[in-house]
């Protein structure tokens, strides 16, 4: 999917976009079109876009959903402990 359709998608512009991919919370492959390049991104970066707008929603800096998804992907977390960096992180709300 290009920008623009995910920008369209998730309500969010395409510099918010560019800048999540910037500081590595997204990633996006590159489709070339003659000598132009476009950045491709995968059909589940929409649905990582919704997880990181709830995440801010909830109190989340950038930098601790960055962390979190990383740990979470590479399987290096157990359920038991990405529920406790959700309690922790209500705890500090609170």
């Amino acid at each position: 999917m290009l920008i623009g359709e995910l920008a369209k998608q998730s309500n969010l512009s395409k510099d918010t976009i560019r800048f999540y991919e910037k500081i590595g919370l997204l990633s996006a492959g590159e489709r070339r079109a003659g000598s132009r390049v476009y950045k491709e991104f995968p059909p589940h970066t929409l649905m990582r876009l919704q997880l990181i707008r709830q995440a801010k929603k909830l109190g989340f800096t950038l930098s601790e959903i960055k962390g979190a998804l990383d740990s979470w992907e590479d399987g290096s977390l157990s359920y038991l402990e990405k529920i406790e960096i959700m309690e922790d992180k209500i705890r500090d709300i609170d």
